[in-house]
């Protein structure tokens, strides 16, 4: 397999300071990769210093290909809003073109019905149009806990929305949690995929929460390293080749069972000897 549209989810290794960041690009670039996703909340740690981030990126030879942002909550959505175009402005001049945006995360306290789907909707567009102004892509994130998380609200987003407002980035762990067939998904929205999250899960176990990581998204223990659960990588890969994907994979794991750097590593090896 090519490795050159694989990137790796760098977020596990901490999001609060530089150093954290100098270890997850020292340690993805020595296993192989050259592109990254990570979370908004990450260039904090750099204070919103452009020039300060863009060297650890020429330094380490390293691009990054995404940011995840996760919508708020209803108290918090002005301020949410109120800092999105400084964020979106420094992406931007990172050259990223795709975001990865993971619903509202107030379930199962606040249950999923119509009026809730509604307002989902109305705030997952709010965010891609002020996207587009910065000319990036939002790909919706289907995510456990949240009200984009089984099929019919997926269903909901995209078939509410045009391919040129909203894209979607499928999460293959994600989409079992929420109950969903991951190539029935993917397959059904494929025409839609703008980036993908490649992660394994078994199917029928338990995701394993355990709560908040300090850059706001839930963290799961009994996600798995790739070819190690349920997924069907090599049939995932063929679907989105055969509807003429060219964009990045994206390879992520919530924790892993012995250094972030190991599972990267394994993980790039599975990737590297899979034939389609």
């Amino acid at each position: 397999m090519n490795m050159e549209k694989f990137a790796y989810a760098i977020w596990p290794w901490g999001t609060e300071s530089r150093a954290e960041m100098e270890q997850a690009a020292k340690d993805i670039t020595e296993v192989g990769f050259s592109c990254f996703e990570s979370v908004k909340a990450a260039i904090y740690a750099y204070d919103m210093d452009l020039n300060a981030y863009s060297e650890v990126l020429k330094r380490n030879n390293l691009k990054p290909v995404s940011f995840y942002f996760h919508l708020p909550q209803k108290a918090d959505e002005e301020a949410f809003f109120s800092n999105l175009e400084n964020e979106l402005d420094f992406v931007s001049k990172l050259d990223v073109k795709v975001l990865s945006l993971q619903g509202t995360g107030s379930r199962p306290a606040d249950p999923t019905d119509p009026a809730v789907m509604e307002y989902e909707l109305n705030k997952v567009m709010r965010f891609a149009k002020v996207a587009t102004q910065f000319g990036i892509t939002t790909c919706i994130h289907p995510h456990h806990n949240t009200h984009v998380m089984l099929e019919n609200e997926i269903d909901y987003i995209l078939q509410n929305t045009s391919a040129k407002e909203l894209s979607f980035v499928p999460d293959t762990a994600h989409l079992i949690a929420g109950e969903c067939d991951p190539l029935a998904v993917i397959k059904k929205y494929a025409d839609r995929v703008a980036f993908t999250h490649l992660k394994d899960f078994t199917l029928g176990a338990d995701v394993g929460s355990v709560g908040l990581a300090s850059a706001g998204m839930e963290v799961y223990t009994n996600f798995a390293e790739l070819g190690s659960g349920s997924v069907d990588f090599k049939s995932v890969l063929k679907i989105l080749e055969d509807a003429g994907y060219q964009g990045y994979h994206c390879i992520e794991l919530d924790t892993p069972p012995s250094s972030n750097k190991e599972s990267a590593f394994n993980n790039y090896n599975f990737i590297k000897n899979l034939t389609l």
